[in-house]
């Protein structure tokens, strides 16, 4: 029968910051997280135990199969991310009238965000580089979440998590919420809110095969998809009408002069398309295990190409996507319906030609190419700014607030997590200003 000032549900880092943020303002905060800490980070296991289904959840339609990286652990997909650091984009949420300068600026510091040297930007980046603006491609030195101190040159570990805690990730924020008082329920589902006389009063759910009642003058959810099931079952139907995934595709050859599975993903690339097409283009590449998934996900005959693992030059396209697209509530395994639009197609199409390009600029072998089928990075804008929330982020139902990538107006097509720390910010500034 606790009550707390504010119940957040999820622990990524729109969640995490909102609690960092609300417990160091004062405010007696419980943060909750369906899964649990795997700590033994930096090996293909972390992977497997910190995305849920092993990092195989799919959609609905298999043809073709569409796999999205859903996180179900402590610190959310953050922990298994690149760490590339890209502000919140202006042309998104200008269209819904938000700025987050201030808040982004705010978080600079604190993301740990840098320009890495060139040792550790690495060889082969550099010469993707070198290649990609010898196209007239405009590629740069990309800002990372990275402390260059415990960094180390060809260690490409980060998407399978850091183990020496030289990426940044929400779980940062979530300890330094402990540290300042907060409480974490770890392997708590939260099904229901709790609603009194109209206004949201608290939580309910289950821990350990036990149901568990508590109660907040504020709840934020901040768990994805997650939201879209506990906001129909409050009455929210508007949530997950519109469903974006900021769709990717890999692209990746064998050249005799390098190859990037020891290359830091994501520290060069460009943004210039960003604009105008809404892509964006950076080198990065599956692990050995997201490989082999992805050339059985294309067709089983592909899978042999699995033995150039560590051998493979690899770029990436992503975009913005359509926002169509169905949320299955409380499916684990087939929790959504997504395929590509024609018009998402064009836009992978243009950034394949363009990565390509660059590709058989460095020497990769035309026999060599794998174009992998596209997956979806970042599930998001199912409780849109403007839809289910309002530019506060509070919802219909007073006192009841989403703080994650489901509220971005539209696809971002750019690496969500300055994003998301930013819109927490700026959430915990309102709330507190409520709660005076």
């Amino acid at each position: 029968m606790k009550e707390y000032d504010v119940i957040v549900v999820g622990s990524g880092p729109g969640g995490a910051t909102v609690a960092r943020e609300m417990s160091r303002r004062g405010k007696k905060v419980l943060l909750t997280e369906r899964g649990g800490r795997w700590n033994w980070l930096g090996n293909t296991l972390s992977v497997a135990m910190i995305l849920q289904n092993a990092g195989l959840t799919v959609s609905r339609s298999f043809h073709p199969i569409t796999q999205v990286t859903i996180a179900n652990n402590y610190g959310g997909a953050s922990t298994v991310m690149c760490g590339c650091a890209i502000p919140p984009p202006r042309k998104v949420f200008d269209a819904v009238g938000i700025d987050l300068s201030a808040e982004a600026e705010e978080a600079r510091q604190e993301l740990w965000v840098t320009t890495l040297p060139d040792e550790l930007v690495g060889l082969a980046n550099l010469r993707l580089m070198d290649a990609a603006n010898d196209l007239g491609y405009h590629w740069e030195k990309l800002e990372k979440f990275i402390k260059a101190e415990k960094c180390i040159p060809e260690c490409s570990d980060c998407m399978m998590g850091c183990n020496r805690g030289a990426k940044w990730s929400a779980r940062f924020s979530g300890d330094d919420a402990i540290t300042h008082g907060a409480e974490l329920a770890l392997n708590t589902r939260v099904d229901d809110i709790i609603v009194e006389n109209g206004t949201c009063s608290g939580v309910k759910g289950s821990r350990n095969g036990k149901s568990f009642s508590y109660y907040g003058k504020r709840v934020v959810l901040s768990s994805g998809i997650g939201n879209v099931r506990i906001l129909q079952r409050a009455g929210i139907q508007e949530a997950g009408r519109t469903f974006a995934v900021d769709f990717l595709q890999f692209v990746g050859g064998v050249s005799p002069y390098l190859n990037t599975s020891k290359a830091q993903p994501m520290a060069v690339g460009t943004l210039e398309h960003y604009e105008t097409d809404g892509i964006v283009v950076l080198p990065v590449f599956p692990t050995w295990s997201q490989l082999a998934v992805l050339l059985a996900m294309k067709g089983v005959q592909h899978l042999p190409k699995a033995r150039n693992a560590f051998r493979y030059t690899g770029l990436m396209v992503k975009i913005q996507d359509d926002l169509d697209g169905t949320i299955h509530p409380g499916n684990r395994f087939f929790p959504f319906t997504k395929i590509p639009s024609r018009n998402d197609r064009l836009k992978l199409a243009k950034g394949a030609d363009i990565m390509k390009r660059v590709l058989r600029k460095v020497g990769v072998s035309e026999a060599s190419i794998v174009e992998l089928n596209p997956s979806g990075a970042h599930p998001c804008a199912t409780c849109r700014i403007g839809d289910v929330v309002d530019t506060k982020l509070e919802t219909s139902i007073k006192n009841l607030y989403c703080c994650d990538a489901s509220v971005v107006p539209a696809s971002l097509g750019l690496p969500v997590v300055w994003t998301i720390v930013a819109l927490g910010k700026r959430l915990a500034k309102h709330l507190e200003t409520t709660m005076m």
